[in-house]
């Protein structure tokens, strides 16, 4: 199909060619510092200054052109944070001073970003066909954006060549910019693989070799076959954010001005198109802004006293989920939280308390040096509340990050307020934001209509329970990204098994639990729905499993509680048998299971 993807189809610059894009911007062959790998024991706060070359404002530009692309297309979206981490590894590997390292790893992310101004995609079977045309508009519009000069720089010249053969501007050898070179580099080795598999390492290392001395750096594809030695510097899926979190080593911390945090946060919230996302970037900026370790965002429950998570960033521990079904904080159990009930936030620190301090012994206990929290309120009502913590081996959060937290939540206040968007978070509340499905919520006022009815009018309904198998062992062995597509898909197959019965609804209600409420014909079709869903599960992959077990309402029951424990025992049950273990009377009863039978 020709030569590369870097250089040009079979005959292309022979005789005649094309005059140069017109281009402004000159070349330069980048800095010679050369950055240290990094040092998993160091903190963040105490990262040499010099790394820092990457402003928040053109770090937030970044994520959000990255997040367009992973959105319109998540097969360019892969491509670029494989390039982006092959750019990383190999850059290091080659000495590569901070401020190229940085603008090679964006360029790599931003390549493809005309992907989302043309609507067309990449041409080619393996290699990319070069389009200089698209790299200049993509670099065009990289320049219109705060402090990313230099990757609109190796974006505009990702498809010169080593031997002047190439585009835009028939730039040779060390004249085309370093990350320009290292663009060309990653792009040639990750190429144009299936979405569904990783690239061929072995062909495409071979590629390099082809290429190497003519349209590649020779010096760079050296060290990109030496860190590819034994396949991709990476474990695991590449993703967006295993990419944006190698930018974010080199972000300037400008932690004394709570004014810039609160400007990003608007920027990325107005280019945000779900509450979702609205609710991830205010986290995010939330965190970088306080050098916290985790934060939250989270909604009131006037009635039960408690709020409810709807999302965690940062550095989770382990049984923390970015988007938690069913993790709630009991405020009124806790002195230092029940004032948000008054309007009113805090900061708690290990440094400030007594040690027999209730409030210093819970952050202790969780590991925490301090805790910081404020109210989100919406005209008179308090909607509910952001939280921000460290970690023990970090610096503790003071008044004048709380300062700064109560600004964001001032911030998140007013983007809530819009109607739409009040609109959508009420929806919120009732959904699961990672599978779509009702969340707890819907299933008690599902079950607490049921119970409403006369005794002869519910006996035709019936609760189905299920668990995802496993779920704990993929997250501590794969990661939370491969845990929550295995709850996605669990999700796709319990919605198909039950899609055929008028009246079912399916809720995700706790980490792996499911349920199906069937609410009429549930005497013939549970038992075969909760059947066609394990089969189908089973499907989406290997040793993949779902415990369900099924109930009935019956003239004895009176509440939502002992159906709930009836499926629960049925489940249970199924667990057993299928160890081998002999049937068991009664179902030990946990916090879990007292919060979920208590009557309503």
């Amino acid at each position: 199909m020709g030569e590369s993807g870097l250089g040009a189809p079979a005959g292309a610059g022979r005789g005649r060619r094309r005059p140069p894009i017109p281009d402004p911007t000159p070349a330069d062959a980048g800095d010679a510092t050369p950055v240290p790998p990094p040092d998993p024991d160091r903190h963040e706060s105490d990262r040499d200054e010099s790394e820092r070359c990457l402003d928040p404002e053109a770090r937030a530009a970044l994520v959000t052109c990255v997040r367009i692309l992973d959105v319109f297309d998540p097969a360019s979206g892969r491509r670029a944070a494989m390039r982006a981490l092959l750019a990383e590894a190999i850059g290091r590997r080659a000495g590569f001073g901070p401020r190229d390292l940085v603008d090679a790893v964006a360029a790599a992310l931003v390549s493809e970003l005309t992907i989302v101004l043309t609507h067309s995609r990449p041409v080619g079977t393996a290699d990319v066909v070069p389009d200089a045309a698209a790299a200049v508009l993509a670099a065009r519009t990289l320049e219109t954006l705060p402090g990313l000069a230099g990757v609109a720089r190796a974006v505009r010249h990702q498809y010169e060549r080593w031997d002047g053969a190439g585009e835009p501007h028939g730039l040779r050898g060390p004249d085309i910019p370093a990350p320009a070179r290292l663009v060309a580099v990653t792009s040639t080795l990750v190429g144009l693989p299936d979405p569904a598999s990783p690239p061929n390492w072995t062909a495409r290392r071979r590629r390099l070799e082809e290429l190497s001395d003519r349209v590649l750096d020779p010096a760079l594809v050296d060290h990109a076959l030496a860190v590819t030695a034994d396949g991709p510097p990476f474990e695991g899926e590449p993703t967006v954010d295993r990419a944006l979190a190698v930018l974010d080593r080199h972000v300037r911390l400008r932690r004394d001005s709570p004014v810039d945090a609160l400007v990003a946060i608007g920027a990325a919230v107005r280019a945000a198109d779900s509450i979702p996302d609205v609710l991830v970037v205010i986290a995010e900026q939330a965190q970088r802004a306080l050098d916290a370790t985790t934060v939250s965002v989270g909604r009131l429950d006037h009635d039960e006293g408690a709020v409810e998570i709807l999302v965690n960033v940062g550095e989770l521990a382990p049984g923390e989920e970015r988007f938690p079904a069913g993790q709630r904080l009991d405020i009124r159990g806790r002195p230092d939280l029940a004032r948000l009930l008054e309007g009113r936030g805090g900061v708690e620190t290990v440094d400030d308390g007594r040690a027999d301090d209730p409030v210093v012994a819970s952050l202790r206990e969780r590991g925490l040096r301090s805790e910081a929290s404020w109210p989100i309120v919406i005209g008179d009502d308090i909607w509910g509340a952001v939280f921000a913590r460290t970690s023990a081996d970090r610096r503790s959060l003071d008044h004048d990050d709380l300062a700064t937290l109560r600004l964001v939540a001032t911030h998140v206040a007013a983007a809530v307020s819009q109607a739409a968007r009040r609109a959508e978070f009420e929806e919120l509340a009732l959904r699961d934001p990672l599978t779509g499905l009702g969340n707890r919520r819907v299933l008690e006022q599902i079950l607490a209509d049921v119970f409403r009815r006369p005794p002869v009018d519910r006996r035709d309904v019936a609760l189905i329970m299920c668990d995802v198998d496993g779920l704990k062992v993929v997250n501590d062995t794969l990661g939370h990204e491969a845990g929550d597509q295995l709850l996605e898909e669990a999700a796709e197959a319990l919605v198909e098994a039950a899609s055929g019965v008028a009246g079912a609804t399916v809720c995700r209600i706790g980490g792996d639990e499911f349920c199906i409420v069937l609410d009429g014909g549930g005497m013939l079709s549970a038992h075969p729905v909760a059947q066609r869903a394990e089969e189908l599960f089973a499907r989406t992959g290997r040793g993949r499993s779902i415990s369900s077990g099924v109930a009935l309402v019956d003239a004895s029951m009176t509440t939502p509680g002992e159906l709930l424990r009836a499926a629960d025992l049925a489940q249970y049950e199924q667990k057993r048998r299928r160890k081998g273990l002999p049937p068991a009377d009664t179902l030990p009863e946990t916090p879990t299971d007292r919060r979920r039978t208590r009557p309503r």
